[in-house]
């Protein structure tokens, strides 16, 4: 008995341990409260029939904030089109999209530098396999400082240092150009699979899913997203509302993932935020999704 208390001892001393050396390495754990489940039950929601349909080509007319024009000239190099944020895009449209930015980017010097063997679109490739394959903790997160600590550098320790840096300095470099960027791949993530490109790795909206989730739901996820620029963790947020709520809407919400708290704070957060080109439209939606759930 006396062996089997110390041996627990041992453990609980060795977490300490390793939480001294996060801080220690400069890193800056965030301890949130667990956001309320639903019963740890399916959550799901019909659309009421009072929610305002969206404009036809609210994307296309939508004006850009005075203060985040866009560079036109610059959208073309990256998209190789001038008009990106459409809604009802094509699968063929959106691939020649995401194919023409991944061809951009390894024509920057910023991206030579890394000396990859394969292209960016090589390395997507990658990264989507590697995590799709290696999933981060989601229930009970908290339970074990070893799954607190495996989500935290859940990143680091999949994808190594150097294409970690080389994610960073994409976001870093083309930050002026997240919302187009983020806006295309959303919509290439939910695309039907007819027609996707077969030289792109898709992951499946479950495996979605559980991204939204851990960014949303676990201290890994939320610290990661809080040590990104405002812009990207915002608009990260916003989307992982987005489908959290299409999880509600299709039935597979199988974390029972209440989407209220998320959605009000991102509310909150997208209003706050200047530097936004389509600010109106991503508070237009979340102001659809709060009529939804009941929250005005």
């Amino acid at each position: 008995m006396q062996k089997r208390y110390s041996n627990k001892f041992v453990a609980i001393i060795s977490g300490c341990f390793l939480l001294l050396a996060a801080f220690f390495i400069d890193i800056k754990i965030e301890v949130r409260p667990s956001y309320a489940r639903v019963n740890e039950t399916k959550f799901t929601q019909q659309r009421p029939d009072n929610i305002e349909q969206r404009p036809p080509n609210f994307w296309r007319t939508l004006p850009y904030n005075a203060e985040r024009n866009l560079d036109n000239e610059k959208i073309w190099q990256i998209f190789g089109a001038k008009e990106t944020a459409r809604q009802n895009l094509s699968i063929k449209e959106i691939n020649r999209q995401i194919n023409s930015f991944f061809a951009y980017l390894d024509q920057q010097e910023y991206i030579k530098k890394y000396k990859f063997a394969q292209d960016s679109k090589n390395q997507f490739n990658q990264i989507i396999e590697i995590l799709t394959q290696n999933s981060p903790v989601l229930i009970r997160e908290t339970d074990s400082i070893y799954d607190v600590l495996k989500n935290y550098f859940y990143f680091y320790r999949l994808l190594g240092k150097k294409r970690l840096n080389f994610i960073k300095e994409i976001l870093r470099n083309e930050s002026d150009f997240i919302e187009p960027l983020m806006y295309t791949f959303y919509l290439w993530f939910n695309a039907n699979n007819e027609n996707s490109d077969p030289d792109l790795v898709r992951p499946s909206f479950e495996q979605i899913y559980i991204y939204a989730n851990f960014f949303l739901e676990t201290i890994g996820g939320r610290n990661y997203l809080f040590r990104r620029d405002p812009k990207a963790r915002k608009l990260a947020s916003y989307y992982c509302v987005l489908i959290i709520d299409q999880a509600n809407m299709e039935g597979l919400n199988s974390n029972g993932t209440d989407i209220r708290p998320h959605l009000e704070l991102t509310l909150k957060d997208l209003a706050n935020q200047i530097d936004l080109s389509f600010k109106n439209q991503y508070l237009w939606e979340l102001e659809n999704l709060r009529k939804k759930y009941k929250l005005s």
